[in-house]
């Protein structure tokens, strides 16, 4: 339970040697490379090495990738089988892989059939629109009997044009009458913006009348290459439309039909993004003419496959532990029941690799704030049953597969706390049984009822969430100690044990035993002379006197404790919340039994939902929010990369290893 020792790993092989090496290191899947960039930049390694690379077959990889999935795209929308709740990668033996890309030619033939037929629907689709737009730039000029593309005569001019609504067009007809009597204009139809006209004049006249009109804000209308007449062409694009969208159906139909290829077409760009990542991960490599170098990080307990494989491939390795302050990349590896819990940790920080998993130690609380929040035996029986399902029915990874685990989990606390504060539903059986029946069954917590001792609950939210707070300075004692800084843990961690523990006997121990404050405050002085004393011996000048400032900080640990009043608050609030929805619906009692039964059922159910999402998310954020701020505030940093190893990172197959 702990953070998983990296090593570091150098190969040097001949360039004949690379591709193999390179498949079986996907393999393993325990490497992960190192850019050797910056060595290029020593004059010693920049004379004899250069950096390697295969640009071209990269680009042209990815290049048939997105080639690969627009093929994908464009049968998706045809496909009529249901969809998974959740997108889940197909496990596969690699032998199964290798046969389904022995027709590898086959598969490339169908992307680029695919592809055509999408182009081609995709220009039909565009045909089409060009189609309805011409027909509605038509259609106010529907009254229109002259040919489009006539613009009059020798001596005539003719023209169509637009006008705004709000233009005064009897003023404008009267300033056109006094250049020329010989002009005719035509309202032809209007909508909620223009005016749509045609005007007819003498040629002569033609200038100064559009002068006229442009002052009323004119404009000339454009039929772009239309001939004849607008009957005409509107009922030419009425049959060219038709002759579309009966070509698109077909091409749609064949596409369709492709469906029954798309698991091809996924098994296919699975295998090039092994190829596009084996070719990139050859920018990591340094090169000669005939040989390459590498370096990586490696798990540490996979040393004796590596060196096999390395072996195998006719290369020679070297394998050395990393310098004491090296930052390597980080994986974590705990037992099944705290490894769904290594989400809520990546959520914010892996740790560096100097730190401590914070994982292990912060799991069971989180189990049980998530729990005390929630609180509730309904709710917490359909959270867990929901997560468990999914998990069954899904084959789930990463950190989804993590945080789904962790709401089971947390399913599981939330069952337990109601069961111990005797909520279900809130009092959901009480108000059914006397709504009902007539009488009232309630049920007993096994330990108290929260909403009629609350300081109860309190008192214990702030004793655990002392405990919390202890649990991670400790871890930062350990870690002091373990650097060789007894003193500072003396000082910065079991000073204040004394300090709170003190406090807190000398205010509340009278209620405990004999003698417990005189203890608490003998304790309490103790530990405010270390805190105000070690500086005082152990340091110089002004940082004498700091320790009165650290003791000052015993603001801040009293504030920490008090957060926990969070645990109280939210779990009051889900169970009042779930109380008042039950009251609501039982307000129908007077009605006849099953339009109450299905009124108060009704409101139940919505107001139960609405409750189980608001509360649920609202313990999630604040179980997590305890680990964050108050827990991983007293050891933890954060800032650790995440182990990216180089191995088979498909999109639509998981490859997974053969028993031999």
């Amino acid at each position: 339970m702990a953070i998983v020792k990296m090593d570091k790993l150098s190969i040097i092989g001949l360039e004949s040697d690379k591709d193999k090496l390179l498949r079986d290191l996907m393999d393993q899947g325990t490497v992960e490379l190192i850019d050797q960039s910056d060595r290029l930049q020593q004059e010693d390694w920049a004379a004899i090495v250069q950096k390697d690379g295969e640009e071209d077959r990269v680009s042209r990889v990815e290049s048939q990738l997105s080639e690969v999935q627009t093929a994908l795209d464009a049968i998706e929308r045809y496909d009529t089988s249901k969809k998974p709740l959740f997108n889940t990668r197909k496990a596969v033996s690699q032998s199964a892989y290798d046969t389904k890309l022995s027709g590898r030619e086959h598969i490339r033939s169908e992307v680029s059939r695919i592809l055509d037929l999408h182009n081609q629907w995709n220009d039909l689709k565009s045909e089409e629109n060009g189609i309805v737009s011409d027909q509605a730039s038509l259609k106010p000029w529907a009254t229109y009997e002259l040919p489009l593309d006539q613009t009059g005569t020798r001596y005539v001019r003719t023209m169509c044009g637009i006008l705004p609504i709000v233009a005064n067009v009897q003023e404008m007809e009267q300033k056109i009458e006094a250049v020329s009597e010989a002009t005719q204009v035509t309202i032809l139809s209007s909508d909620m913006e223009q005016l749509y006209i045609s005007v007819l004049c003498m040629r002569a006249d033609e200038e100064a009348i559009v002068d006229v009109m442009k002052s009323y804000g004119f404009t000339m209308a454009s039929f772009k290459d239309m001939k004849g007449t607008v009957k005409e062409n509107a009922e030419r694009l009425t049959r060219r439309l038709a002759e579309v969208q009966g070509e698109e159906k077909n091409l749609e139909q064949k596409l369709a039909e492709a469906v029954s290829s798309k698991e091809d077409l996924q098994y296919y760009y699975d295998s090039l993004i092994l190829e596009r990542d084996k070719a990139k991960a050859s920018e990591n490599f340094l090169k000669t003419g005939k040989a390459f170098q590498m370096e990586g990080w490696m798990v540490a307990d996979a040393r004796k496959n590596i060196e096999k494989v390395v072996e195998e491939n006719g290369c020679i390795c070297e394998i050395t532990e990393p310098a004491k302050d090296e930052q390597t990349p980080i994986l974590l590896k705990n037992n099944s029941m705290v490894t769904p819990f290594e989400a809520i940790t990546s959520m914010y920080a892996l740790p560096r690799s100097y730190e401590i998993d914070p994982t292990p130690f912060f799991a069971f609380f989180y189990f049980v704030f998530f729990g005390m929040m929630f609180a509730d035996m309904g709710y917490g029986a359909v959270l867990a049953i929901a997560c468990f399902a999914v998990l069954k029915c899904f084959d789930l990874e990463g950190t989804s597969y993590r945080l789904i685990k962790t709401m089971a989990f947390c399913g599981i606390s939330t069952f337990l706390w109601g069961a111990l504060f005797g909520g279900f539903l809130g009092d959901f059986v009480s108000v059914v049984s006397e709504t009902f029946f007539g009488h009232r069954i309630t049920i007993t917590p096994l330990w108290f009822d929260p909403l009629s001792d609350p300081m109860k609950l309190l008192v214990f939210s702030c004793v655990l969430g002392t405990v919390h707070l202890f649990v991670g300075m400790g871890i930062k004692a350990y870690m002091q100690i373990r650097d060789g800084k007894l003193v500072d843990a003396i000082q910065e961690v079991f000073a204040w044990y004394l300090l709170i523990v003190g406090a807190a006997l000398f205010l509340f121990g009278s209620s405990l035993f004999t003698g417990a404050v005189t203890i608490g405050k003998y304790l309490a002085i103790a530990g405010a002379v270390i805190i105000v004393g070690f500086p005082v011996v152990r340091g110089k000048g002004v940082g004498k006197l700091l320790g009165l400032w650290d003791l000052y900080g015993a603001t801040s640990y009293l504030a920490d404790i008090l957060s926990y009043s969070r645990l109280l608050a939210l779990g009051l609030a889900s169970a009042v919340i779930a109380q008042v929805f039950n009251k609501l619906g039982s307000l129908f009692g007077g009605l006849p039994v099953v339009l109450a039964a299905i009124l108060f059922l009704l409101i139940a159910a919505i107001g139960h939902v609405l409750n189980f999402a608001i509360n649920a998310l609202g313990a999630y954020v604040h179980a997590s929010r305890l680990q964050y701020v108050e827990f991983f505030g007293k050891f933890y940093e954060g800032g650790g990369d995440e182990f990216q190893p180089f191995a088979k990172n498909t999109k639509y197959m998981k490859i997974v290893k053969e028993e031999k």
